[in-house]
């Protein structure tokens, strides 16, 4: 949750705004009264989620014993301007606000704006703002398996059709075969976003390739639209010289995969066309993209996913779903296939209850919203093994949707669902990236560098961190480790990232890291070490703990307990930490002020320890001792763990890999080693291979 307050210009003069600077000295100083006087009393409200779900409703919260000091305005307003909500409080006002309910308005990202009555701001200029961002999904959220995958692909196109208000639900309705229902005028953002080299173009311009490619030679294909199309799709910058020169960016793993995936379906569209950014025709891109692609995937499914946030790997689905139907080469359709079901059994192993739980060190899309029902893997999930939940992230679940040439093994969707009554202890271990094709060149003779990631999955929970990696280094947005109790009950620590969480309050940023922790996982037990520098900004690591998302909690000095079903959380912490009430992440924000700061994260569950009462009692009476950055911990089994700054893990005094010899190792999935050549996944007595050398 994040949130903004700002002026508006109430300093500028305009013909009917009152302005300190316009008029006497008595109306100026009445005016900068008034404006405090809203500005207090708006930072005193909050709301409690950042995402709100199905038939919860969104209420505007206060504290006790506050009363509204005048009249005001709250109105919830959707990013592209629509006001769905606009509530007009009076004076003396207090007690929650119910605003709407969440499967009354469309999926998307919202804005609550805060702001004096229409009389105060737009007449008296006391133009104050808060802006609270917040998210809301209609869709229910399924914990266990339902229906047929055929079913679920009708619920989700339909529910694109109905709740999407661009491209995904025209290629919805060209699916479904509801041709007498196109829109073409929706068209026209994405083949603008596309043009514009704008934000997601690389998304969009993969899916109107494959629209055209799919759909393009249908009898009732919109004519109106072809012309407009294939300028677009032939015209974009498909040399990355004269797309770096008017993106100014570096392509990531992912986004160098779908780039390429483009050009290749490009060249096939139009293979006699000649493309203006480099005066060749279709056929000589489709030849140099499918060397590319090929390359790329060799790689990853040797080596891993150098970018393995939910972001990341929708894209990466997004292009594999494209490959696998349209691409004309067996070779690479055989990568694709082999690929997009390493891809899934990494999904399903690194799920709990269809939440993507794995340690993702890399910011999802430049922000993070912790909750499972925003996340662009939830409709993937929903679609492919009934878990989950729909929302407006539609170009992964509705490419696998359109897939007509891959059929997932069923020992995936058993592996996503059906974990059994054991625990899963098991490790990854996936290549960095290096960024650029040049960078990678000169990467090419130093020592290959590695995420290691742990995974520790039960019945009941799942905790997941990059063991390791960087410590004490700037990241890149994302977290080191995370424990996932449900789809609300996410649970990670950081140091805060580059904005002032206090003072800037966008919504992509508030939850973005800054400088990593060195972590260790043993299992239910986790150890995040922070060493931050005398000159750090902020002083402080702050915790993720949604107090609303728990059905019991305590918070103490020294440890918070939490328990969400028959799971259990207790988050420790070498510094005093203290519940934030106010700001941002009000009920949600545990913070502990310090430079050299151990946090603590050891796991539960009532079929191991009892009662939340017992789990409690058990963890407080654990031995703890915390000397600067080196800690030891005699955890809840009776083994005595220390861990430092530098130096292994032990476990009764036995030193424990932190780093992974193999790309996988489990009791469900193994590789040959990293690189890896082939990769064994086994669930009951299904088991399936995949070849990584042969495709």
């Amino acid at each position: 949750m994040s949130t903004e307050t700002r002026s508006n210009g109430a300093h500028q003069p305009t013909s009917d705004t009152v302005s300190p600077t316009a008029d006497s000295p008595e109306n100026a100083a009445k005016l900068a009264d008034r404006y405090q006087l809203f500005e207090s009393f708006f930072e005193q409200l909050h709301l409690e989620k950042d995402v709100y779900a199905h038939e919860d409703r969104i209420v505007l919260r206060w504290p006790r014993k506050l009363e509204a000091p005048a009249d005001y305005n709250a109105r919830l307003q959707l990013s592209n301007g629509r006001i769905y909500a606009d509530s007009e409080g009076r004076e003396g006002d207090n007690g929650d606000r119910t605003l709407a309910s969440a499967v009354s308005i469309p999926d998307g990202e919202y804005v609550l704006i805060l702001l004096p009555s229409p009389s105060e701001y737009y007449v008296r200029g006391v133009r104050v703002q808060r802006k609270i961002p917040l998210s809301a999904v209609r869709s229910d959220y399924r914990t266990a398996p339902y229906g047929t995958f055929v079913e679920r692909q009708i619920e989700l196109l339909r529910h694109a059709v109905t709740h999407d208000d661009g491209l995904y639900s025209e290629i919805a309705k060209m699916t479904l075969g509801w041709w007498d229902r196109i829109t073409t005028r929706k068209f026209s953002p994405a083949i603008e976003t596309v043009a514009a080299l704008e934000e997601d173009h690389l998304t969009r311009l993969t899916m109107l390739l494959g629209m055209v490619a799919r759909y393009g030679e249908n009898d009732q294909f919109p004519t109106e639209i072809r012309q407009q199309l294939d300028d677009c799709l032939s015209s974009f910058p498909y040399c990355r010289q004269a797309y770096a020169q008017r993106t100014g960016k570096t392509l990531g793993d992912t986004e160098e995969l779908l780039f390429a995936a483009s050009e290749l379906l490009a060249g096939q569209l139009y293979p006699e066309h000649t493309f203006p950014c480099s005066q060749h025709a279709g056929r000589w891109h489709r030849q140099r993209a499918e060397e590319a692609v090929t390359r790329r995937l060799q790689h990853a499914a040797a080596a891993g996913l150098a970018d393995s946030s939910s972001h990341s790997l929708a894209q990466l689905l997004t292009a594999l779903a494209h490959l696998i139907d349209l691409a004309d080469s067996q070779e690479i359709w055989d990568l694709a296939a082999v690929m997009i079901d390493k891809v899934l059994v990494t999904l399903a192993l690194d799920s709990f209850q269809g939440v993507y739980g794995a340690a993702q060190i890399t910011a999802e899309n430049g922000g993070v919203v912790p909750s499972g029902h925003v996340s662009p893997l939830a409709g993937v999930a929903r679609l492919m093994w009934g878990v989950g939940a729909w929302n407006w992230h539609f170009a992964a679940p509705i490419s696998l949707c359109c897939c007509q040439n891959y059929a997932h093994p069923h020992l995936i969707a058993s592996l996503a669902t059906l974990p059994g009554p054991d625990t899963m202890w098991a490790s990854e271990r996936h290549a960095v990236a290096a960024g650029c094709e040049e960078a990678q060149e000169a990467e090419q003779h130093k020592p290959p560098q590695s995420l290691h990631k742990a995974i520790y999955r039960t019945p009941d929970y799942l905790l997941s961190s990059a063991q390791d990696f960087q410590p004490g280094q700037p990241g890149q947005g994302g977290q080191s480790w995370q424990a996932t109790l449900d789809a609300d009950a996410i649970v990670f620590v950081n140091h805060p990232g580059e904005h002032d969480p206090d003072q800037d309050a966008h919504r992509d940023s508030y939850w973005r890291s800054g400088l990593l922790p060195r972590v260790a996982q043993h299992r239910d037990l986790l150890i995040a070490l922070y060493n931050l520098p005398d000159s750090d900004p902020f002083g402080f690591t702050r915790a993720y703990f949604p107090a609303f998302a728990f059905d019991e909690h305590q918070i103490g000095k020294e440890w918070a307990f939490a328990a969400k079903g028959d799971a259990y959380i207790a988050l420790g912490c070498s510094q005093p930490i203290a519940l934030v009430q106010e700001g941002p992440a009000a009920s949600r924000e545990l913070r502990a002020t310090g430079h050299n700061v151990a946090w603590i994260c050891q796991m539960g569950r009532k079929a191991d320890y009892g009662s939340f009462a017992e789990f409690r009692k058990r963890v407080l009476a654990a031995r703890l001792d915390c000397d600067g950055l080196s800690v030891s911990y005699r955890p809840l089994q009776g083994d005595t763990v220390t861990f430092a700054w530098s130096g292994p893990l032990f476990v009764n005094g036995e030193a424990q890999p932190l780093h992974n010899a193999n790309h996988y190792e489990g009791p469900n999935c193994v590789t040959d080693g990293w690189p890896a050549t082939q990769m064994v996944v086994v669930h009951a007595d299904q088991a399936i291979q995949l070849d990584f050398a042969g495709g």
